[in-house]
């Protein structure tokens, strides 16, 4: 039970170092589509991801690692709040991406192979912070492999005041591999709610919130049931868009 508190102590804080640029993100590498034209990509298992609560400039955290324990206790009830009323809403965000970004790529020229289970389901895969593999086998199908993954999936604040709403946030690690697994073909990440200019992840895809799923306290986003659920789906469906335009 520790180590999971701590594993995910350490996921969370990843994700707020990203925000205020602490920590870099890997390096952008555009698609060049003249040099590579593919047309069939296999998108390979994703990281298991679990919605989250996050506040950024949250006072615990300027207490160490103690502090930090006091705000994850005080963020479990939120966090369990947040998933049940997902659950109730029946989201999924694996097939949600699935449809989304699977739809858009269609549009955009590409025969898309998903996995029969979506979700990677050997936990010991070398990934690096934001779920992407650290290493890349050869693909039987297919011209490129295609891994996504969910850095973090939530409802986040840039502050624990009433000014600092909560909003959906998502941020999205994206890498296309050649079939053989030794060339990287793109690579970004893709960050949905930016948390103010000032909070966005260094170098990154930014797409700004919708408005309509703004929620000035927890409260708030506790009342809205299945909208929290619907705030969500849209930010996952922007970032798939514009996964789509860069490949």
């Amino acid at each position: 039970m520790m180590r999971s508190t701590a594993a995910r102590l350490s996921a969370l804080l990843l994700f707020g170092f990203l925000l205020v640029g602490c920590v870099s993100a890997p390096p952008r590498q555009s698609y060049n589509r003249t040099d590579h034209p593919i047309t069939n990509i296999v998108v390979l298992p994703m990281r298991r991801s679990e919605p989250q609560v996050l506040i950024m400039n949250n006072p615990g955290y300027q207490f160490g690692l103690i502090g930090a324990a006091v705000a994850e206790a005080n963020l479990a009830g939120k966090r369990a709040k947040l998933r049940t009323q997902l659950t109730q809403a029946g989201f999924d965000q694996s097939r949600i991406l699935q449809e989304a970004l699977g739809k858009a790529l269609q549009q955009r020229g590409y025969t898309v192979t998903w996995p029969d289970a979506l979700i990677d389901s050997n936990p010991r895969t070398p990934r690096e912070g934001m779920g992407g593999r650290k290493t890349y086998g050869a693909s039987g199908n297919g011209q490129a492999q295609l891994d996504v993954n969910y850095g973090f999936l939530g409802y986040a604040a840039a502050g624990a005041t009433k000014n600092a709403p909560y909003r959906p946030t998502v941020t999205m690690s994206v890498r296309l591999i050649s079939a053989d697994g030794r060339t990287t073909l793109f690579r970004d990440i893709f960050t949905y709610n930016n948390i103010g200019a000032a909070y966005s992840i260094r170098d990154s895809v930014s797409i700004e919130a919708d408005p309509r799923y703004s929620y000035p306290s927890f409260d708030d986003l506790d009342a809205a049931d299945a909208q929290s659920a619907e705030g969500l789906r849209v930010a996952i469906e922007a970032i798939a868009g514009k996964i789509a335009e860069r490949l």
